[in-house]
């Protein structure tokens, strides 16, 4: 179940990466964006490998790169929603909810400047994404790293 939820949001990652890229149609954006797709790939790649803190500064340079991002293009506003996932990986439960939730709120400004104003729409996308990563992370994946530490096993979900 662990590996499947992996593998969705890598999927998902992918296509929002690729709808930012294309639909912005600026050199520079999509040259970014190919940047910040080697970033995020960078973080299940070498993860393993990393300390803590190796993990940590991934995920402020990645956090930075997509703010940087949101700010130029409205399509990347959405990348959030992978971001979600990472922080709640990296993090623990109770810190990861607190920055997702200012994820969420980041999200739906960077959504709101763009459109030109705020609307329930942009607000309540971000936010519901927020809600959902964090109730699907908080069961199948705690719930796996408990049983795991039982039988003395890694703490890390499985493919990850």
């Amino acid at each position: 179940m662990v590996r499947l939820l992996w593998w969705a949001v890598h999927g998902a990652s992918a296509v929002l990466l690729l709808a930012a890229v294309g639909g912005d149609g600026r050199p520079v954006v999509a040259v970014a964006g190919v940047l910040l797709a080697a970033l995020y790939a960078a973080g299940p790649v070498f993860g393993s490998g990393l300390s803590r803190t190796g993990e940590r500064v991934w995920l402020v340079t990645l956090t930075c790169a997509w703010a940087g991002l949101a700010t130029l293009s409205a399509p990347f506003a959405w990348l959030v929603f992978p971001l979600f996932f990472a922080f709640l990986y990296v993090l623990p439960l109770w810190a990861a909810t607190f920055a997702v939730t200012v994820l969420a709120c980041a999200a739906g400004a960077a959504a709101s400047w763009h459109a030109g104003g705020v609307s329930a729409p942009l607000l309540a996308g971000p936010a519901a994404g927020a809600v959902l990563a964090t109730l699907m992370w908080a069961g199948p994946v705690t719930g796996s790293r408990s049983r795991s530490r039982a039988r003395g096993g890694p703490a890390r979900p499985p493919g990850a």
